[in-house]
C-alpha cells in the first residue's frame, strides 16, 4: 500500500495537476450548481477539515509555489475521515464530475508535513483544462480560512432573501 493518497477531479488546474476534491466542489459551488443541501454539507465538512487538521503554512499567502496536498495513508482507517472524502465525491458525482484516488509513495517535492498530510511541489505540471463547468465562471485559486461568508444564502440576507427584507 502506498505511504499517500489524494482524491482529485480528472481535471487540471491552475496550479498544473488535477484540482482537488475540496477545490473541485468549490468550484462548483463558485458556478452556483450547488443545491443548498449541497453547499451546506460542503461547507460543513470544509470547515471539519480545517479545525481537525493544521493549516499547511504554503497557503497562506494564496499557494503562490503551486503546492498540493496528499493524505497520509494512515487516515483511512479514521471514519471521522473517509466519511466526509465519501461525501464529497457524492456532490462531484451528483454533477457529472469525474473523479478519482491517486496514491504515491513519492508526491513530490515536500514543502510542509504533519501526522494527517504532506504539502508537495508535483514532480511535473501540465497546462490548465477548461473546467467543467458553464463558460465565463471563473475557478480562480480557492480563498484561505472558511468559506461559509462566501455561501448563496449569506449573499441573499436573513431569511434567504437577496434584497436584505
Amino acid at each position: 500500500m502506498a505511504d499517500f493518497f489524494r482524491v482529485h477531479a480528472d481535471y487540471v488546474g491552475r496550479v498544473g495537476v488535477e484540482v482537488g476534491v475540496f477545490v473541485a466542489v468549490d468550484h462548483l459551488r463558485r458556478a452556483g450548481l450547488l443545491s443548498d443541501a449541497e453547499e451546506d454539507l460542503y461547507l460543513d465538512i470544509d470547515d471539519w477539515f480545517r479545525d481537525a487538521l493544521p493549516v499547511p503554512p504554503v497557503y497562506a499567502d494564496g499557494n503562490t509555489r503551486g503546492a498540493v496536498t496528499w493524505f497520509r495513508d494512515s487516515v483511512r482507517g479514521r471514519e471521522d475521515f473517509t466519511g466526509r472524502i465519501a461525501a464529497l465525491r457524492g456532490i462531484l458525482t451528483a454533477h457529472g464530475v469525474a473523479h478519482r484516488e491517486s496514491t504515491s509513495d513519492d508526491p513530490g517535492t515536500v514543502l510542509y508535513e504533519d501526522g494527517y498530510q504532506v504539502c508537495v511541489l508535483p514532480r511535473s505540471r501540465r497546462p490548465a483544462d477548461p473546467p467543467p463547468f458553464p463558460p465565463g465562471t471563473v475557478p480562480g485559486p480557492t480563498t484561505a480560512g472558511s468559506k461559509r461568508h462566501l455561501a448563496r444564502r449569506s449573499a441573499r440576507g436573513p431569511g434567504g432573501r437577496s434584497d436584505g427584507a
